[in-house]
């Protein structure tokens, strides 16, 4: 059964795809994408309650992104500090989304400045997360993971 983070995660991360992307989920199944370089965008938050969200995706879905984010006509060049920037971006509006669904307008969040890193191997977390959304957008694989802080 999926939590309700889950369900908050899966909502949020399609949301705000189609709202912010115009991107669509198409529940494709997940297949390892050969000589594809993967990336994981973490940000944090800090508030009544602490926690941090980390993307995983592809190159490819972060140029896809960076092209509907900033108008870039399909086919034209996309650097890579282009495409980090989108997926930064993006992750700084699914963490808002998902604060203010999750924990309410009632506290002040603070959220971290989004970091990227590029990844040597596929970096799935396989099933059994209970706090972790996996779609399928244009056939590219993402996977959204929250972690909350532990108290300290």
């Amino acid at each position: 059964m999926q939590s309700q983070t889950t369900a908050t995660l899966t909502t949020v991360l399609s949301d705000v795809l189609a709202d912010l992307a115009f991107m669509f989920c198409d529940g494709g199944e997940y297949s390892e994408q050969p000589g594809e370089s993967w990336l994981e965008t973490s940000i944090g938050y800090k508030g009544g309650v602490s926690g941090e969200l980390r993307l995983i995706c592809t190159r490819s879905f972060a140029e896809q992104l960076a092209e509907n984010l900033l108008g870039i006509e399909s086919g034209e060049e996309i650097s890579k500090q282009e495409s980090t920037d989108a997926v930064r971006e993006f992750m700084n509006v699914v963490c808002g989304q998902f604060v203010t669904t999750a924990h309410g307008t009632e506290d002040v969040f603070n959220l971290t400045i989004p970091t990227v890193t590029e990844l040597e191997v596929v970096p799935f977390v396989e099933g059994g997360e209970d706090e972790t959304a996996q779609l399928s957008v244009d056939g590219q694989w993402l996977q959204l993971r929250h972690i909350e802080a532990t108290p300290a």
